[in-house]
């Protein structure tokens, strides 16, 4: 490691004993890593005495080439500036808070008249309730599945739920409450719906002794259907209680933090979410660019997770690792603050809060132990790959092409990059064909053209995947002798049934050119698994992409008609559901379903009918 420049070597050695928060700059001026101390003589200095003790430290002070200091009257307020200045320029060492796996959510929207329950991946700012995050996503779907079923709630969504005109089967069998066709009166719908919520965010005791009660009434009014009906409900929604909790010991929120790390750096933080008691959640964050000190991880993690946390996420107690050290008296100062009331920071050293710190610390090292596995199905993948498809060097960045044409005159293609067997999505790319070949072998080698040449063309894959067979192969060969670039070339073709049926059961076989044969990949081998990943990506991706397309031509059809605009343009596509449907409507129907005026419905239903 090159050792301070002159310029910084001055500055170190002038540093005040006083809390503040430094600044770390790049020759540039670029700021990479923003801290705050007690004393910002002794943190500071420590950074350039000593070895670092993680790599990307090290990584860190090789790049520094000047630093600030900003004094502050007290370490809260040190606190407040390093958080504020975080915020604002989002240095690249600082913690940047991303949950390893985007566990879902459940999300009710509170404002609906008649609300259900979505499955998201984000959660927003939106005014709606979230409950999760929900790591395992198979037992979180049963788990709305008992609850739909038991509460009858209903599940369609937004369109078809306006559309409807008669109940759907769901309300024929029992399994919901149609208020689509006002069956249920709102009032009587949201005493379920809340019912539901309770038992999804783990507080479902009181209504479960409710249910309890309902059963034993009907079965003293020899009512024998209706119990066994509430009897089978409670079996089920006790398991879901027992499945989704961990009996934490006493009836409060408190949240726990454990660490786990490695010798070379890699740490992982684990949180534990306990409310009322019960351990609702929990979901791990690795730090792989951290380039602060390894002690001031858990502190900095908690000042950025609280910070972004919506106000009924901030418990009265939080407990941590000892390593919080010295910082913990300000950062619980600090999180009062936000929260509006005390909160505490424990290091618990016996009884029932030690195990759950234990318990998420386990947590945080059976992560940290499948991440490293994780790399390891990466290496394995690309070592592979380079040996079966005679690379020179490993596949560090795989490019897949795919092609999606549910109209010939509406074709589309995507580009997807993965780099160290990881989705890089920013180097997603989209190309629209409407001008273009007439089948799907040409438009593979037109996608590949645009790819490879024009003023932004980008560096070359290590390898480049095609969505087809031996055809799609030769049409991107030629193309790509044509334009004097080398890019090492795969095709995978989907498996086929002895009728030339595609067939699941059927391995993919993978081709290169020059090879008569197709590459000697076993099924469930790691390179198979990350071609297949790459192909299936570029599919998701280049699908929707048309989807978006078409709607955006349905709307664009309509505006073009006079007395329409966007907004009566999305009104009508709502209401009927798509353009399709909206052609074959009277006036009269536009009129009433839509609130168009007359003298627009008939233009509407002129001007479509002459273009259908």
């Amino acid at each position: 490691m090159s050792g301070p420049g002159e310029k910084l070597e001055d500055k170190l050695k002038v540093l005040p004993d006083h809390p503040g928060v430094y600044i770390m700059l790049a020759g540039d001026g670029k700021i990479l890593y923003i801290g705050k101390a007690i004393s910002l003589r002794k943190r500071v200095r420590s950074y350039f005495s000593g070895r670092p003790d993680r790599a990307k430290t090290a990584l860190l002070l090789t790049k520094v080439r000047d630093l600030e200091v900003i004094l502050a009257g007290s370490e809260i307020e040190a606190l407040l500036l390093e958080n504020n200045l975080i915020k604002k320029h989002r240095p690249p060492f600082n913690v940047e808070l991303k949950d390893d796996k985007n566990y879902p959510y459940v999300r009710l929207d509170r404002k609906q008249v008649f609300p259900r329950f979505e499955v998201v991946r984000r959660r927003r700012a939106d005014g709606a309730r979230y409950f999760g995050p929900f790591p395992a996503v198979g037992a979180l779907r049963a788990t709305l599945g008992i609850l739909n079923r038991h509460f009858r709630l209903r599940r369609c969504r937004g369109e078809r739920f306006a559309n409807r005109v008669r109940p759907c089967l769901n309300y024929q069998m029992n399994l919901c409450a149609a208020p689509c066709c006002e069956k249920v009166t709102p009032v009587e719908y949201r005493r379920l719906i809340s019912e539901a919520a309770l038992i999804l965010g783990g507080r479902g005791r009181p209504v479960l002794k409710s249910l309890e009660r309902r059963m034993l009434r009907a079965a003293a009014g020899l009512d024998f259907e209706a119990a066994a009906g509430l009897r089978d409900a409670l079996a089920d929604l006790k398991r879901v209680l027992e499945n989704q909790t961990i009996d934490a010991g006493r009836d409060e929120d408190l949240d726990v933090l454990g660490v786990a790390s490695k010798s070379d750096g890699a740490c992982v933080l684990y949180l534990l979410t306990i409310r009322r008691g019960n351990v609702v959640g929990g979901r791990p964050f690795s730090f792989f660019e951290y380039g602060g000190r390894k002690e001031e991880l858990p502190g900095a993690f908690l000042q950025r997770h609280y910070r972004d946390s919506g106000e009924g996420d901030r418990p009265p107690q939080i407990i941590v690792v000892p390593e919080l050290g010295e910082a913990s008296e300000a950062l619980a100062s600090w999180l009062g603050r936000i929260r509006g009331s005390r909160v505490q920071l424990l290091v618990p050293s016996r009884g029932r809060r030690l195990q759950l710190l234990q318990l998420a610390q386990k947590n945080a090292e059976d992560y940290l132990a499948r991440q490293v596995a994780d790399d390891d199905f990466s290496g394995q993948a690309m070592r592979e790959l380079a040996r079966v498809c005679k690379l020179k060097a490993l596949p560090e960045v795989i490019e897949g092409v795919d092609i999606s044409n549910l109209q010939e005159d509406s074709v589309v293609a995507s580009l997807v990059c993965f780099r160290s067997a990881q989705a890089s999505k920013s180097e997603y790319r989209h190309y629209r064909l409407n001008d273009g070949a007439p089948d799907d072998f040409a438009r593979m080698a037109e996608v590949v053209r645009r790819r490879f040449t024009g003023e932004n063309c980008r560096p070359r894959p290590d390898l480049l995947l095609l969505d087809g067979g031996r055809p799609q192969l030769v049409a991107v060969e030629r193309i790509l002798r044509e334009l004097e670039v080398e890019v090492p070339l795969v095709a995978v073709a989907k498996g086929r049934d002895d009728c030339g049926r595609k067939d699941r059961k059927v391995p993919d076989s993978f081709y290169q050119p020059g090879r008569k044969d197709a590459l000697s990949l076993s099924p469930r081998s790691p390179a198979t698994r990350l071609l297949q990943q790459v192909r299936d990506e570029a599919h998701r991706f280049a699908v929707n992409y048309h989807r978006l397309l078409r709607k955006q031509e349905r709307e664009t059809v309509l505006v073009e008609i006079e007395g329409i605009g966007k907004a009566r343009a999305l009104r009508l596509l709502k209401v009927f559901g798509s353009l399709e449907k909206i052609i074959p409507a009277t006036p009269q129907e536009l009129v009433e379903k839509a609130g168009l005026p007359f003298s627009v419905a008939c233009k509407v239903c002129e001007f479509l009918r002459y273009h259908s």
